[in-house]
């Protein structure tokens, strides 16, 4: 409990509960402020609102499945965060090896001005080595 700006009176936060086809009563002493009277949509007096300490760590439903879903994505964060920690070696050692493959090209393609071809005549042969039918060759 905390003492507010008017001496007497005493500033407590609250949790309140009330219908969902009802409202909380304006007050007639206090501009802005509310009152535990619950009235209907003609304005008609239906009840008591329920009031609980916000202390109490009473949580609406909404409020535990926002909570449950900021700790699932925290939790999946966390997991990826370990799983490129995990992996950035790996990867790192990946592109450095295709760089690396990248870095040595294609094999150049012999010149083939440069190339000597050396010829080496073959009796009953031709150059193209098809071959020659010699005489003694046909007669067998």
């Amino acid at each position: 409990m905390t003492t507010g700006d008017v001496p007497g009176m005493v500033r407590e936060k609250m949790i309140v509960e009330y219908p969902a086809d009802t409202h909380l009563s304006q007050s007639s002493t206090t501009p802005g402020g509310r009152n535990g009277l619950l009235r209907d949509e003609d304005n008609q007096l239906v009840g008591h609102s329920v009031l609980y300490p916000a202390d109490d760590d009473l949580r609406t439903r909404a409020e535990a499945k926002a909570t449950l879903k900021l700790a699932v994505a925290a939790a999946a964060g966390a997991a990826l965060t370990y799983a490129a920690v995990k992996a950035a070696p790996h990867v790192r050692k990946g592109f450095a090896n295709l760089k690396s493959k990248l870095n040595r090209g294609e094999p150049e393609l012999v010149d083939e001005k440069s190339v000597t071809i050396i010829e080496v005549e073959f009796p009953g042969r031709t150059a193209r080595g098809s071959a020659e039918v010699s005489p003694e060759a046909a007669s067998t």
